[in-house]
């Protein structure tokens, strides 16, 4: 009987694919009229498809929505709680929706495709963040044009619904078009920009030897005001990314950013007119073997033509499944000073971060994020520690 039912169920699959019929009980129905199977088998087969197709489902990570040519819309949203130790009037606890996006993919052909990414909620409403289109005609070229993140920092490429701990390090997110660390009164100077900008993009991978390549390249040409905004001076940024790749389990690189401020940033002293040099450079380092993982960055940055403000940080987190793909403990040691050299005000702004974490995997669409901030800053005489939930839903 099961040798039977094999047959048959082949007998389905060649014929859908010759008659391209519409679904599987056009099939089957078809099958039943011509008297080839009976009623109890053609029941028999749809059960075991609709179980089959059960177990699919529960292995996605996301559900796309697909529609014309090759077309994909995926999303996520996350929940966040956040309390804090400090008893200070301006510093509250409290819920909020902290990211809610819709992802929108699609290839054009074997060598095009495309990208539009947009963020609701928040002070403008709807945010756009990827806007692009690609061309890769070969494994060592592919060229994007429009909207992208910048290429710069480990850290700042890997999306936000996969990171490790719910918060970026200090030093990725005050000096790659982040958040910024507005608290201290110096931060990025083109502010809050989600880690993007607007220009083209060169990259592919080189020297391949047996299976794989060894090597990564990124270089990026931008006009260096970020989200959606055009350049206001004839100077144009530069970014550039390497990283080798010596073992499978083990990346090694840096990157190097050049650029002009083309809007005043009052947050300097110093600094209060246009076309001021913008300079960056990192070096990083990511390991994953089996259950483990460990991540380490450091970035300095220049503002300024003249005697420029000097900041600089690096972190370095590790992280273990517990359990495998269902628990995660997560520990990272941040550090950032936003004025290595600075004095009077802003002297002794140094931050460091010991960030203690546990993420739990309901499944592979959702997950829980628990973590805890111990915080020690000179510029503060007071408690700012924080406690962090998250839930994730990915759609």
């Amino acid at each position: 009987m099961k040798l039977k039912q094999l047959a048959v169920s082949l007998g389905v699959l060649f014929l859908a694919v010759t008659v391209k019929a519409q679904t599987t009980d056009d099939v089957l129905n078809l099958l039943i009229q011509n008297k080839v199977i009976s009623q109890t088998s053609a029941d028999s087969i749809r059960a075991e498809y609709a179980i089959k197709q059960q177990g699919v489902k529960s292995k996605q990570s996301w559900f796309p929505v697909n529609a014309g040519k090759s077309f994909q819309l995926s999303g996520y949203a996350q929940f966040r709680y956040q309390g804090y130790d400090s008893a200070a009037p301006t510093i509250k606890d409290g819920f909020d929706v902290r990211r809610a996006r819709l992802d929108l993919q699609g290839a054009i052909s074997s060598k095009w495709d495309y990208r539009l990414q947009v963020e609701y909620g928040g002070a403008s409403g709807v945010t756009l963040l990827d806007a692009y289109v690609t061309y890769k005609p070969y494994d060592f070229l592919k060229i994007i044009a429009g909207q992208f993140i910048i290429p710069f920092s480990v850290e700042n490429i890997i999306s936000d619904r996969v990171l490790e701990a719910v918060d970026r390090s200090q030093v990725v997110n005050a000096l790659v078009a982040r958040k910024g660390d507005a608290s201290n009164g110096i931060q990025d100077a083109i502010g809050n920009q989600n880690g993007r900008d607007v220009g083209i993009q060169l990259s592919g991978s080189v020297v391949k030897i047996r299976d794989r390549y060894i090597a990564d390249y990124y270089v990026a040409y931008l006009n260096g005001n970020g989200i959606n905004i055009t350049d206001f001076n004839k100077a144009k940024d530069v970014s550039a990314r390497l990283v080798f790749h010596p073992f499978k389990i083990l990346d090694i690189g840096g990157s190097y950013y050049n650029g002009y401020d083309s809007l005043p940033n009052t947050a300097y002293s110093k600094i209060k007119t246009n076309n001021q040099v913008r300079k960056r450079w990192g070096a990083e380092v990511s390991l994953n073997y089996k259950r483990y993982s460990f991540r380490s960055e450091f970035i300095r940055g220049e503002e300024g033509n003249t005697n420029p403000y000097i900041h600089q940080g690096w972190y370095a987190q590790a992280a273990y499944y517990v359990l495998p793909e269902k628990l995660q403990a997560v520990f990272r040691y941040d550090t950032y000073d936003p004025n290595v050299d600075g004095v009077g005000v802003y002297a002794n702004t140094a931050n460091t971060y010991y960030i203690f974490g546990v993420n739990y995997f309901f499944n592979k669409w959702a997950k829980l994020q628990l973590n805890y901030s111990w915080r020690t800053e000179q510029i503060r005489d007071i408690n700012n520690n924080v406690a962090t939930a998250q839930l994730q839903v990915v759609f």
